[in-house]
């Protein structure tokens, strides 16, 4: 079974990149593992319902320097493994990046077509850099530059390894609002009103009976009602 990431580089070529390292991460036998890859969407690339909020949703993609990744949808993230000769994949194809832009830095901002942000890809290690992709991906694997055709294999991955990840922390956000239907209550949450606007960690206990990801939970604290949701938090994003 083809992978769409590894499309287009059949097994040979992947064993051949075992021994070399394309700008590959240092750091692929650290025993901290750090980012090296990561993907995060936009509210305008997952449309969402009225009891739903973009707080939760998860990282698309996120790749560590010891070859880990992990793989968010709407709510839910699942984790994998890659061997060296597949991370070398990834290495490949972002030189091939690097190297379309020939002696230019690569923009903060890439238009792949009229529409709003849709995505932004971070790249750590010895040359980071960041960049937001604009516009629309098509959905159907026509050629693109290297630049997006990257993101567009990084949104769409898939790998034999990945299996459900259960984060054992949550970052929980919190706004004023009232949603029609029940109210659950606060009881094991930190202080709501306090966390209106931030960003709390929370372990994943706090979240029991709660929906995590997407979803919205509404919330009675005192007199007031609240919505809160709860975005499963990666290793390495603290």
């Amino acid at each position: 079974m083809r992978f769409p990431f590894f499309a287009g580089l059949g097994r040979s070529f992947v064993l051949l990149l075992a021994g070399t390292t394309f700008g590959a991460p240092s750091a692929f036998a650290q025993d901290a593992p750090r980012p090296w890859l990561r993907l995060d969407p936009f509210p305008a690339e997952m449309p969402l319902t009225p009891r739903e909020s973009f707080d939760g949703v998860p990282i698309r993609f996120l790749m560590l320097t010891d070859g880990s990744v992990y793989v968010g949808g709407r709510h839910d993230v699942l984790r994998g493994s890659l061997d060296k000769a597949e991370m070398q994949v990834f290495a490949t194809r972002l030189a091939a990046v690097r190297k379309s832009f020939k002696k230019t830095p690569i923009p903060s901002t890439l238009p792949v077509g009229e529409g709003p942000a849709i995505f932004r890809l971070s790249v750590f290690g010895d040359s980071p850099f960041q960049v937001v992709i604009t516009g629309r991906l098509p959905a159907i694997p026509e050629p693109l530059m290297p630049l997006p055709d990257f993101v567009r294999r990084l949104a769409g991955f898939r790998h034999p390894s990945l299996r459900p990840f259960d984060p054992t922390e949550f970052v929980m956000s919190v706004k004023e609002k009232t949603l029609v239907g029940g109210c659950r209550s606060s009881r094991g949450l930190p202080p709501l009103a306090p966390a209106v606007g931030a960003e709390v960690v929370v372990p994943e206990a706090a979240t029991h009976g709660f929906p995590t990801g997407a979803d919205l939970a509404q919330v009675c604290e005192g007199q007031k009602r609240y919505t809160v949701t709860f975005r499963p938090l990666l290793p390495g994003e603290r």
